[in-house]
């Protein structure tokens, strides 16, 4: 599945690639809480004060260098009521706090737990109607932080089933209410395939899907598709692959269907796990529940003592980056299973087949990733003035997102001035976005420009 790219342009190796880790909207990612209101606490009922909490996990897992979390939002003292400036002044507090630590958000609002009840749709209905027009008034501060929306937000932990004041009819007004809230370029997920075939047809393009029971088996009851049949499966992942997806794994602690005796879940499978985070084009899996906790260790922490080369990796039918498999002496090296799947969740970027001549320049993006970048929507080559070295940008006008699949490649040929020299390209969210990914490229990357050479 992977393209062997040319040399024309020096890639990242296995001792170099730690940068790969600070790029945006992709990777592990954390889990924290906030109930809004009075009393404020973290999870509902927990009066923890949800802030230092957020400092507290980002220096828990600062050796992981995630730039991920989903906060789950809880509005479960506004059940019957509206939103007041005390939410919203927390919730803009919280978003600044992620901001400052150049941390985006997986976002999801709920209200149930197994202790706190739903709100009844009217309620729903109304404090996603007041979220939207916050959203707008903080525009920036929104952009600059939020990079996914989920929804269910009706159900336990805000999953979409469950639900206890609300019928069934209202998971599909709910799924079309958030999409319709969610700004610009920022996708949705659902928990379920029957919540993704509930969704609005003019929506469904831009809603994927996140599974917070990621075994290594697609086909278990509490997965995506419970009891998959194979053309559920093959729609599923085909749909995946152009949609943001997340998932998460049950508690390390936990049993298999969480019966007394039966197979322990904190031990599982890497390869198996990583054939199904490619599966699903995944973008972000979670740190949480299955790392360690209470000072035990669970999977994440065991695989990395787990090593692959890279033919055994490929062999698994996943796309994997081939230079992260050689050291500086361009000797091979195997990868923790742990170091793999941080790599390649989301996109993995490399520039090659370089060539400028007549004016006109050519090279090739290959995305060893899991998934497409698609956050990003702008794509430009950077260009200096041979006169009077004023750097710039000429948008690059057939950049296609969508044909940036896991293990494809991209070749792009653009036309420039004769007094413009290329000196690099700029990915971005929208021009003037400011959220920059690298390359895996050795080459400098400075001010969200990757230089050629």
């Amino acid at each position: 599945m992977n393209r062997k790219t040319d040399e024309s342009l020096l890639s990242m190796n296995s001792e170099n690639c730690g940068a790969l880790l600070s790029n945006a909207d992709r990777g592990l990612r954390m889990e924290h809480y906030i109930t809004l209101g009075n009393p404020l606490c973290s999870y509902p009922l927990d009066r923890k004060d949800p802030f230092q909490k957020a400092q507290s996990m980002i220096e828990k897992y600062k050796d992981d260098s995630p730039v991920l979390c989903q906060l789950y939002v809880y509005l479960s003292n506004y059940c019957d009521k509206a939103l007041d400036a005390i939410a919203f002044e927390q919730l803009k507090k919280i978003f600044e706090l992620y901001r400052k630590n150049h941390i985006r958000l997986l976002l999801r609002f709920a209200y149930s737990t197994e202790a706190v009840p739903d709100a009844p749709y009217r309620t729903v209905k109304k404090h996603l109607s007041q979220i939207d027009s916050w959203f707008r008034e903080n525009r920036q501060l929104v952009s600059d932080t939020v990079y996914c929306l989920q929804t269910g937000i009706i159900g336990f932990w805000g999953e979409g089933h469950s639900n206890k004041r609300l019928k069934n009819r209202h998971i599909k007004k709910v799924i079309r209410n958030v999409c319709e809230i969610a700004p610009e370029g920022i996708y949705v997920q659902v928990r379920t395939y029957d919540m993704l075939k509930k969704t609005p047809a003019e929506y469904k393009q831009k809603v994927g899907l996140h599974d917070d029971y990621i075994i290594g088996d697609m086909n278990h009851k509490w997965s995506f598709i419970p009891q998959s049949e194979a053309e559920k499966l093959k729609e599923t992942t085909e749909h995946a692959k152009f949609t943001v997806n997340d998932g998460e794994m049950p508690w390390g602690r936990a049993t298999l269907d969480d019966k007394q005796g039966a197979m322990s879940l904190g031990s599982l499978d890497g390869k198996k796990i990583l054939k199904q985070l490619s599966a699903f084009s995944l973008t972000s899996l979670s740190l949480e529940h299955n790392y360690i906790e209470d000072g035990n260790s669970y999977s994440l922490e065991k695989w990395k003592n787990e090593y692959l080369d890279c033919g055994e990796t490929a062999a698994l039918g996943i796309s994997v980056n081939p230079y992260l498999f050689k050291n500086s002496k361009n000797e091979a090296v195997k990868l923790s299973v742990y170091d793999i799947l941080r790599y390649h969740l989301g996109y993995n970027l490399v520039l090659s087949d370089y060539e400028y001549q007549n004016d006109t320049l050519s090279f090739t993006v290959t995305n060893y990733g899991f998934a497409a970048p698609l956050n990003f929507n702008y794509f430009a080559v950077a260009v200096k003035n041979a006169d009077s070295g004023q750097i710039s940008e000429k948008a690059i006008e057939d950049y296609d997102k969508r044909k940036l699949l896991s293990g494809k490649s991209v070749k792009y040929t653009v036309k420039l001035n004769k007094d413009l020299i290329p000196i690099g390209v700029k990915m971005d969210t929208f021009k003037n976005g400011g959220i920059n990914p690298r390359f895996a490229n050795s080459s400098p990357f400075v001010d969200g420009i990757q230089y050629f050479k």
